[in-house]
């Protein structure tokens, strides 16, 4: 998310927070701990997010400030939204979907440690950082203030073409001004993991029960994870959805950071009625909650 945050705004943002959790009840809370089989998710919220609707253009409309307002929000915005991370454990087994902002946003944000030792996990027990893709509110989190690796013995796993993009000095010397600082944190990240960096390519096994499913559009490598064990299943869809009270009643609307707008919105709606037809529980790095989708009109509804 290249958009600068202010001190104000997060404030904002986090006095809004009640009024966000008045929203419809769906099935769990962002608190987890949640049970899939033999695995433990656990979500690490790393700080609030004070999303605007110009960050979701379609939202300045009459139909973005009525949802606003439904949920007990100012029309203008904005809607403080989580940034999660996710500890998954199997026994002795620690993993991490992504790892939050760190300091990349400055005050506010780089909770994921706290939440991890919360948890009883020290930074040299995480084995593997599945990373959705390289923004820097998903890999801030892997940098200590003095932009060393945070998690010592950890190897990052990650789309080929994420890794590509993010690596191409053409695509960096050709960025705005708003998308270089992204550039940035992510070659620091890739620098301080030097060595330990594994790329993937397409629908592959992380470990057993835990699949990587490519989900391009947001950026060229995005991807979720699906864990499974028996019966029980949790897809993790990264940032398939940046606002569920904006984006499930209206898949087409994209946000601002978006690298192809139209391939999000297809890969979006493909795998929202993917979740509504196999009754998946669903989860996000944007979202305060886990639940299933159900149809609902034009759009969807957790529930």
């Amino acid at each position: 998310m290249p958009r600068p945050i202010t001190r104000r705004s997060l404030l904002g943002a986090g006095a809004l927070l009640p009024l966000a959790l008045h929203r419809p009840a769906v099935a769990e809370t962002a608190s987890g701990p949640w049970r899939v089989g033999a695995f433990t998710v656990v979500p690490l919220t790393d700080g609030l997010f004070p999303l605007e609707p110009s960050m979701i253009p379609g939202a300045e409309s009459p139909a973005g400030r009525g949802l606003l307002e439904g949920a007990g929000l100012p029309p203008s915005g904005p809607s403080p939204e989580p940034v999660n991370a996710f500890l998954i454990r199997r026994g002795e087994r620690h993993w991490l979907l992504d790892a939050g902002c760190g300091t990349v946003f400055g005050p506010g944000f780089d909770r994921v440690s706290d939440a991890l030792a919360g948890q009883g996990v020290r930074p040299d027990q995480v084995e593997t950082v599945w990373l959705s893709h390289l923004h820097a509110d998903h890999i801030g989190g892997l940098l200590t203030p003095e932009r060393q690796a945070r998690f010592p013995n950890a190897e990052l796993v990650l789309q080929e073409r994420e890794v590509a993009f993010w690596s191409d000095t053409g695509a960096r010397a050709n960025a705005s001004a708003a998308l270089g600082p992204m550039f940035d944190t992510a070659s620091a990240v890739l620098g301080a993991y030097a060595g330990r960096v594994r790329r993937i390519a397409g629908e592959v096994e992380l470990t057993g029960g835990v699949h990587a499913l490519p989900l391009p559009g947001h950026t060229p490598g995005h991807m979720g994870v699906l864990v499974a064990d028996g019966a029980e299943r949790l897809l993790i869809w990264g940032d398939v959805i940046h606002s569920r009270l904006l984006q499930m009643p209206h898949p087409d609307w994209t946000v601002i950071w978006d690298a192809d707008p139209a391939q999000a919105i297809a890969t979006r709606r493909r795998l929202i009625d993917r979740a509504a037809s196999e009754s998946l529980r669903v989860a996000g790095m944007h979202m305060a909650v886990r639940g299933r989708i159900a149809r609902d009109g034009a759009g969807y509804v957790l529930t």
